[in-house]
């Protein structure tokens, strides 16, 4: 069973090396030291199924840099969602119907180019379920899928359209006018 002491050399001998390393993802100083941190606290927490592990410095290497990508991702997420809040929070006040009803087609616009972007498995399985409202396993019987694969193109469609949207800087609740457009 490894020791706390051979876990405390290992932490003290990699530590700014891997840091360096996760730097090189980051760019930033704080970031690197809380993946590498974070790096060693779950090493710690599966210590024991670590212990079959000849040469642990390649595995870590590979969680840290795996984990530099999973927090870069969720930056991008945060700054999409600031943005789209941001751009919320210029308006001060609720726009008036006349406003909603002149940003209505530019959205739709936007909603209808985003859909036609898709991949045509995608564009065809989200438009089944989104647009023409029918369920998942309506859609796989009417497509001959499974409606396990329709789940999947659907989460496939909407992860490209709330890039699109966000690439726009728009909120990604517009996602909810496709059942509206229809009306």
């Amino acid at each position: 069973m490894p020791s706390y002491q051979a876990y405390k050399d290992l932490f003290e001998s990699l530590y700014g090396e891997l840091c360096n390393y996760a730097y090189t993802f980051l760019n930033d100083d704080a970031a690197a030291e809380d993946v590498v941190q974070e790096t060693f606290i779950r090493l710690w927490q599966r210590h024991q199924e670590m212990i079959g592990i000849p040469n642990i410095k390649p595995y870590l290497y590979r969680a840290v840099r795996n984990n530099s990508i999973s927090a870069l991702r969720k930056l991008q997420v945060e700054q999409s969602h600031q943005k789209g809040f941001e751009q919320l929070a210029d308006t001060s006040e609720e726009p008036s119907e006349q406003e909603k009803r002149e940003a209505k087609p530019h959205y739709e616009k936007l909603i209808y180019e985003a859909i036609a972007n898709l991949p045509p498995q995608c564009r065809e399985v989200f438009t089944r379920c989104r647009v023409q409202g029918m369920t998942h396993q309506q859609a796989a019987n009417e497509l001959g899928l499974s409606a396990k694969t329709v789940e999947n193109y659907m989460g496939r469609a909407l992860k490209i359209l709330r890039k699109y949207l966000a690439d726009y800087g728009l909120p990604v609740c517009l996602l909810l006018m496709v059942n509206f457009i229809k009306n």
